[in-house]
């Protein structure tokens, strides 16, 4: 009898850009948004391009998209 496996494929993540709120300058920056099943969060290691702090505390305020 064979035996049969179950294998999850990874899936690609999906990025766009959008407006990002630094915690530090208490600007909104540009940044790349990666998306998860139910949120979008900011790619890890992105600085800001004000400040040069992480923006990985950042909240994400926009994100453009096609419509």
């Amino acid at each position: 009898m064979p035996t049969i496996t179950m294998e999850k494929k990874a899936t690609s993540a999906k990025e766009a850009q959008g407006a990002v709120y630094c915690p530090m300058c208490t600007h909104t920056v540009d940044a790349t948004i990666t998306f998860a099943p139910r949120s979008a969060h900011v790619r890890p290691g992105q600085k800001c391009p004000r400040c040069a702090s992480s923006l990985d505390a950042g909240y994400v305020i926009r994100v453009d998209r096609a419509a």
